[in-house]
Parts: structure tokens; C-alpha cells; sequence
């Protein structure tokens, strides 16, 4: 089991993109394994948000081992071109540590600027045309989405995560182009913790739908003990995020330092 801080990039603290670098380093500092930041544009009555890609790129910078990346980028709204050349930028520069991860977005990013594309198509043919990018060939594309003619890119290999909410379909539309799966799950607006019996649903949900067999299946770990992260592993799980519940920068701080709840720590 490998764990990760995974936090908002907006409000007071956290939308100063300084904080989370310290975060950051912090983090790689204790003994986590990853740092991962929302994606958004606009979140709805806080005006302060960091953009998360320029605030990985000095996270790369300042750090040696953290896997780091969004989850989850919407690529209808950034556009596979455009994160293709973010992918692979940061991937050079972090030295091969970025997971990108992607999602269908939420409304909130879309209809304040007039936007109307599907997102969950847009999600499901932008992962094969991000593939296909970085992938170091000519590319032709002519989706119902997206298009483009003669691109070539330089070859990067970068992992891509799918993700949305579970249980329903959209994390799967791009399985076959996935790397893994990170689904979120909610109760009343909050998000919630997948038990191992669902865990084992969502990754054999994932393979079935073309995902890899080996592929990462990564959840919200918040509130699960280290005595109970054998049976997650046994369910498939590979990946923890957490914020440990933290209320305020300060418990933030103080759950970072304190290092990953590993079983047997």
C-alpha cells in the first residue's frame, strides 16, 4: 500500500500555491508517497484557487521522490493537447514522477463560460487522444469531440488514472487507456470511504471493462486504520489519498509531518 496527501488547491491557506509546496516538501520529508491536488477553475463562493499544474511544476522542483499529479484533470475543459504538453512537460521535469490524473469534470467549471461538450465523452476520447500524443507519432484524429491533424509530439510515458464517481460508469469509459482507477464516492456532499467488499467491486468493475489486471485502484483513506489496510490490499487496493480530516492549515501541518498511518508503524 503506498499513501498520499491529497488536497484542495483553493480558500485562505491552501490557495496559496506557496503553502502547498511546503505541504510538499513536507510531506516527502515524512515518508509520504504522493501528493495530488484537485483541478478546478472556479469553485463556487471561494474565489482564491491555485492552478494546479503550475503549482505541481514547483512541487517537482523542490522534491526527489513524491509521485505527484491532478486528480482529476477534465480534458474537456483543458483539452488533451494542451494537458498532453503539461504531461509531458512536468513528467521531464519532476524525472518521471506524474500520474495524470482525469475525470469528466463538474458543471461549475463549464457553464460559467458558456461551455456545452459532453464530459464524459469528452473524458473517454480525450484519454486515447492524451495516449496518442505522447506517445511519440504522427497523429490523425477525427473524434466527435476532438480533433487533430499531423501533430507529433515527443514520446513520454506518463501513467493516466480515470476517474469519477462510483458506482457509476464514467471512471470506466477509458479503462482500456488507464493505468488505474480513482473513483469518488460521496454521502451527503462528503466524499467517503469505499469498504474492501466495494473495493474489490470497483476494481473488478475496472478490469472487465479493459483496465489492466495489475492496474493501480486508488481511494479516499480517510478514517481507515492501519490494522484494516490488509484486507484493502487484499481487495486490490494499491493507493490511499488522505487529509487526514484535518479542519485547519495548522492540522494539516501536524498530520503531514506525523507521516503515513502504515500497518505495523
Amino acid at each position: 500500500m503506498r499513501y498520499a496527501i491529497y488536497v484542495p488547491c483553493f480558500g485562505s491557506s491552501l490557495g496559496d500555491p506557496s503553502v502547498l509546496v511546503s505541504l510538499a516538501v513536507a510531506a516527502e520529508e515524512a515518508g509520504w508517497d504522493g501528493f495530488f491536488l484537485w483541478d478546478h477553475v472556479v469553485v463556487p463562493g471561494e474565489p482564491v484557487v491555485a492552478d494546479p499544474w503550475v503549482t505541481l511544476g514547483a512541487v517537482a522542483a523542490r522534491t526527489s521522490s513524491l509521485r505527484l499529479g491532478p486528480l482529476v484533470t477534465s480534458l474537456g475543459r483543458r483539452r488533451p493537447w494542451k494537458v498532453a504538453q503539461e504531461a509531458s512537460t512536468l513528467q521531464r521535469l519532476s524525472g518521471g514522477r506524474l500520474v495524470l490524473g482525469v475525470g469528466a469534470g463538474v458543471p461549475q467549471d463549464y457553464s460559467p463560460f458558456g461551455e456545452r461538450v459532453s464530459r464524459a465523452e469528452a473524458m473517454s476520447e480525450g484519454v486515447e487522444l492524451v495516449r496518442a500524443l505522447l506517445s511519440g507519432e504522427v497523429v490523425d484524429h477525427r473524434g466527435a469531440v476532438f480533433q487533430a491533424s499531423g501533430v507529433q509530439f515527443a514520446p513520454v510515458e506518463v501513467p493516466i488514472w480515470v476517474g469519477g464517481i462510483w458506482p457509476r460508469a464514467t471512471p470506466f469509459r477509458a479503462a482500456a487507456h488507464a493505468a488505474g482507477v480513482v473513483p469518488a464516492t460521496f454521502e451527503d456532499g462528503e466524499l467517503v470511504v469505499l469498504s474492501p467488499g466495494d473495493a474489490a467491486r470497483l476494481k473488478a468493475d475496472f478490469v472487465a471493462s479493459g483496465g489492466p489486471a495489475d492496474g493501480d485502484v486508488v481511494i479516499w483513506g480517510g478514517g481507515v486504520l492501519p490494522e484494516e489496510v490488509e484486507e484493502y490490499e487484499e481487495a486490490g487496493v494499491t493507493w490511499m489519498t488522505t487529509d487526514g480530516g484535518a479542519r485547519d492549515l495548522d492540522e494539516l501541518r501536524s498530520f503531514v509531518a506525523a507521516g503515513p498511518p502504515r500497518s505495523g508503524a
